[in-house]
């Protein structure tokens, strides 16, 4: 799950929509190949559950082959709340002893069944504090889980060469833009349509995740319901579309309620992260996903959490062809698709 591959593409299958992005190595960093995203039929995906795979699936295919993709080898991720993350501290040691000493213990950090799941690990490095300690990161991932999105990749004529996660997706995307400060903690929170992921990275290790039950499509149907539009309708609303007096005293007493509750959820998470590293403080947060997009949400995250809060578009860092690229689309569209991009580094020599 952690291991290095070569030349695919990256595939993100959300609840809202598929997402497509193509790279290759350039002399000052990335160039951005193929990019592309494709909107699911309404049922195709409830709450993060696949309902209609022959739907998500067609939609996939139907996607790659309009961006010409020759390529049919893909990285793609499995949600977080599938998969278990820990951070342990061990006695330092070469990696053939972890190997073994996992294999006799994994037991005790593992919640599940052994039989039942896939698990990795990476070694962070020395543990803080601790010259004869390191720090390993594990992680388990349901078989049944991965088997099913293997299933669906293969069922949309595509090849599965990595199933990751999309914590992982998310640190790379963001490692490539900002680079590694060791000395800063940083909140990654992607904003999906139906759920929110939060990981903390501590000097660009992934140290503490959490997924929230809150995501776009609560807004979306409350501006639906509210103002009786169409789904469509309210969504473009929800992005910022300009709308009638009436109808936008409606819309902020809606975006008004929604980000209160958000900014609820957030916090709380920060302060379950707290209490598990109280020495550790959040230096800044960072916002990804289609809802990032939402008029002032940086500013109301910033005053309810007191920590400085930006969205995170990846795509700005990227060298590509401004005649291939509209460079106005790309920052639309680059929040949405930050997973995907740390999913399309997954090529060339990039872990």
């Amino acid at each position: 799950m952690l291991r290095r591959q070569t030349g695919i593409v990256g595939l993100d299958l959300g609840s809202h929509s598929v997402k497509v992005v193509q790279l290759t190595r350039a002399k000052t960093g990335w160039k951005l190949v193929n990019l592309g995203l494709a909107i699911l039929p309404p049922g195709a995906v409830v709450e993060g559950r696949v309902e209609q795979p022959e739907r998500v699936a067609e939609t996939a295919a139907k996607l790659v082959s309009h961006l010409k993709t020759k390529e049919k080898r893909v990285a793609s991720s499995i949600a977080g709340y599938e998969v278990m993350i820990k951070k342990i501290e061990l006695p330092s040691m070469s990696e053939q002893e972890l190997e073994s000493r996992l294999k006799e213990q994994l037991g005790q950090y593992v919640p599940y069944q052994l039989e039942e799941v896939n698990v990795d690990y990476e070694i962070l490095g020395v543990a803080r504090d601790k010259p004869n300690a390191m720090d390993v990161l594990l992680v388990a991932a349901k078989k049944e889980s991965v088997n099913d999105y293997v299933g669906l990749i293969r069922l949309a004529g595509l090849e599965p060469a990595v199933i990751d996660v999309d914590f992982f997706a998310l640190s790379n995307a963001f490692e490539v833009t900002y680079g590694v400060n060791l000395e800063e903690n940083v909140a990654l929170v992607d904003i999906g349509a139906s759920k929110t992921g939060m990981t903390v990275l501590q000097g660009g290790a992934p140290v503490f995740t959490r997924d929230l039950p809150m995501g776009g499509n609560e807004i979306t149907e409350s501006i639906a319901r509210g103002l009786s539009v169409p789904w469509d309708q309210a969504e473009r609303l929800k992005l910022g579309e300009k709308a009638g007096e009436a109808a936008a005293a409606e819309l902020e007493k809606i975006f008004v309620e929604a980000v209160r509750g958000w900014a609820g959820g957030l916090r709380r998470a920060l302060d379950f992260y707290y209490t598990n590293y109280p020495d550790f403080a959040i230096h800044r947060i960072l916002l990804s996903g289609g809802s990032a997009r939402l008029p002032g949400l940086p500013e109301v995250l910033r005053l309810e959490t007191k920590v400085p809060t930006e969205v995170f578009n990846p795509l700005v860092r990227l060298d590509y062809d401004a005649d291939q690229f509209d460079p106005a689309y790309l920052e639309y569209i680059g929040p949405q698709m930050a997973i995907c991009l740390g999913l399309g580094l997954r090529s060339d020599e990039n872990p």
